[in-house]
């Protein structure tokens, strides 16, 4: 398959990188469109919720890729509610302060 080919796997992760980058440059561009006061705490509580995020999808599809048909949901439901819920908390307080 030419999802496990050699070639595949380099290419996969350098366009990873680069979405990555995309959306670390472009957050203080989006804040500033959006109005938002940032300070260095807000910032910080970004980059977290943004890395619970990339965890959560990260250890969900690992778990789906290892054939574990039981505890790939569970846990991406799971996370994805934490995720939800931080995230509209973290809404409220860019927004609020």
């Amino acid at each position: 398959m030419i999802i496990y080919s050699p070639l595949f796997k380099p290419v996969f992760w350098i366009i990873m990188g680069l979405i990555y980058a995309m959306i670390i440059a472009g957050a203080p561009m989006w804040a500033e469109d959006l109005g938002l006061h940032m300070s260095w705490w807000k910032w910080i509580l970004c980059g977290l919720w943004y890395m619970l995020l990339s965890f959560t999808f990260a250890g969900g599809f690992t778990l789906l890729a290892e054939r574990e048909p039981g505890a790939w949901y569970k846990f991406l439901g799971f996370h994805l509610i934490i995720v939800i819920v931080s995230g509209v908390v973290l809404c409220f307080l860019l927004t609020a302060l």
